[in-house]
């Protein structure tokens, strides 16, 4: 008992040691740090005073690059062509291709700094849109995480809105640059013969669908005459009489898609809304005046320490 209460002492008396060798080391670094600055003071107050200079001077000629948010309905089965063409002006900015940007945003090409699309993951009207959706999503959901399924990009095409965030340098020429933008997506001849024969469609549906409620009117007016009166029409099964009912109101429902419709094949990207010069947050942001400073002291103090720790290794070295 007595042999294993002088291990614990040792034991604690050997942490003891390394906390207070450790404590030593700290007491003994900062003391270097601060030794070192105290000696240079002067170069480090010089290199403060050019960073700063040269912070200040970044920060009044930096341009700001701008978040602009548009949010468009891909109408005549446009959303593949709208993701490959935002990927497309993409790679001719990283390739610094300024003819093709020219063509997209006229002279103000030179401000494009990037796209960014992605769509709106709305379920609710992804399953509306047909039985067969939703059974699809039923089993799909049985085998994989339905989130997951969700954002797929084989599914994106049936979601009817999309985020495209526009980035430019500056905010004088946003409206300009997004307008060009857009009429440059919609400067599709394939897209503009695909938007004649929807909107014949969608002109020919609704004026079948006002016929349809007119004649179920009409069987519902005869259904309320009097037995005996010039309509003979009749109908004398209440579940008759109210799937009649159940089909106006789906036929009204339906009559309301069309019509929104028309308003949305207005275009074959349709804009519904825009946003300009979203200014964007960067998370731990540095102020130039901030950041050049800091960064001339830092590159200034590694040089010393990369010496100093060359030193103490070849003095190492030496001693092995």
């Amino acid at each position: 008992m007595a042999q294993q209460n002088s291990s614990e002492e040792i034991d604690i008396g050997y942490l003891f040691k390394k906390s207070n060798d450790f404590f030593k080391s700290v007491v003994r670094s900062l003391f270097l740090v601060l030794d070192f600055f105290i000696k240079y003071y002067i170069i480090v107050l010089v290199l403060l005073i050019i960073g700063f200079a040269y912070g200040y001077y970044k920060d009044s000629t930096e341009v700001s690059v701008y978040s602009n948010q548009v949010i468009v309905i891909p109408n005549f089965e446009s959303v593949d062509y709208l993701y490959g063409k935002v990927e497309a002006i993409n790679n001719k900015i990283s390739a610094g291709d300024t003819i093709f940007l020219k063509k997209v945003v006229d002279s103000n090409f030179r401000k494009l700094n990037g796209l960014k699309i992605e769509p709106f993951v709305d379920i609710y009207n992804f399953v509306s849109q047909s039985n067969r959706n939703f059974d699809v999503l039923r089993l799909i959901s049985e085998k994989k995480d339905l989130f997951e399924y969700m954002e797929d990009p084989s599914i994106i095409k049936y979601y009817k809105y999309h985020r495209l965030q526009i980035n430019i340098k500056g905010s004088e020429a946003s409206k300009e640059m997004v307008a060009d933008l857009l009429a440059y997506l919609n400067d599709n001849e394939h897209l503009k013969r695909y938007q004649s024969v929807y909107k014949e469609n969608n002109a020919f549906e609704i004026q079948e669908y006002h016929k349809m409620i007119a004649q179920v009117d009409s069987v519902l007016r005869a259904n309320s005459e009097i037995a005996g009166t010039a309509s003979n029409v009749s109908i004398t099964n209440s579940a008759d009489l109210f799937n009649l009912v159940e089909k106006k109101i789906k036929m009204l429902d339906d009559l309301l898609v069309l019509k929104t419709q028309t308003l949305d094949f207005e275009k074959p990207i349709k804009l519904v809304s825009a946003d300009y010069n979203l200014k964007t947050k960067r998370f731990l942001s540095l102020s130039n005046k901030l950041k050049y400073p800091l960064l001339l002291v830092f590159l200034f103090s590694m040089v010393f320490f990369v010496i100093y720790l060359f030193k103490n290794l070849r003095r190492y070295s030496h001693l092995v």
